[in-house]
C-alpha cells in the first residue's frame, strides 16, 4: 500500500519523527543526469501529511544548487534554520 510517492532521483533526509509537520528534503542526485546534461542541482522540501488521502506531497520550497548532492543529512531546526539541513 502507498500512503505518498515522488518520482524523481533524489537524495533525500526526513526531518525528525519528534518534528511536526514532517519534512522530507531532496536534492538532485549526483549519479543522475537530466536530458539537458547539466550538473547543476536542486534542494526541494515536501511536506508530508498521512492524514491526507492523496499520494501527492506538499511541495514547501525550492534552492537551486551549483553542484549536485551524494547525501543529506537532516537534524532538528536550530537558530534561525527552520528545517535544521
Amino acid at each position: 500500500m502507498k500512503l505518498k510517492e515522488l518520482e524523481r532521483p533524489a537524495v533525500q533526509a526526513w526531518s525528525p519523527a519528534s518534528q511536526y509537520p514532517l519534512y522530507l528534503a531532496t536534492g538532485t542526485s549526483a549519479q543522475q543526469l537530466d536530458s539537458s546534461f547539466s550538473t547543476n542541482g536542486t534542494l526541494e522540501i515536501f511536506e508530508v501529511d498521512f492524514r491526507d488521502p492523496s499520494l501527492d506531497l506538499k511541495h514547501r520550497g525550492v534552492l537551486s544548487a551549483l553542484s549536485r548532492a551524494t547525501s543529506w543529512l537532516q537534524g532538528p531546526a536550530i537558530l534561525k534554520s527552520s528545517f535544521g539541513i
